[in-house]
């Protein structure tokens, strides 16, 4: 009769911890999700590793003594809207209007 129910307590140990090897809050389930996870923030790290880099080119690019003139050109015309004397302007009213409607 104890080896019946040494076996059943066995069995259910086992299947316990089956169970939280797969389901439980550390386990198959939720590794397989970690890695989800951690694969999203590797490509958003990868983005920003890439967006830091254009950056401090930009950087180097406007430093003193280095100046690129027509860095200097572009933001100039892009961030400040400058143009030159008898230049004619085009403006996307698509672009317009999406950008009053957000």
């Amino acid at each position: 009769m104890t080896s019946k129910w040494a076996a059943g307590a066995m069995s259910l140990t086992v299947a316990y911890f089956a169970y939280h090897a797969f389901a439980g809050e550390q386990g198959l389930g939720k590794w397989t999700d970690m890695q989800s996870q951690l694969a999203e923030k590797q490509a958003i790290l990868a983005e920003l590793e890439a967006e830091n880099a254009a950056l401090q080119k930009d950087i180097a690019r406007l430093t003193p003594g280095q100046v690129d003139p027509d860095l200097v050109e572009f933001l100039a015309r892009r961030d400040l809207g400058f143009v030159y004397p008898g230049e004619l302007v085009l403006t996307d009213r698509s672009q317009r209007n999406a950008n009053t409607h957000r």
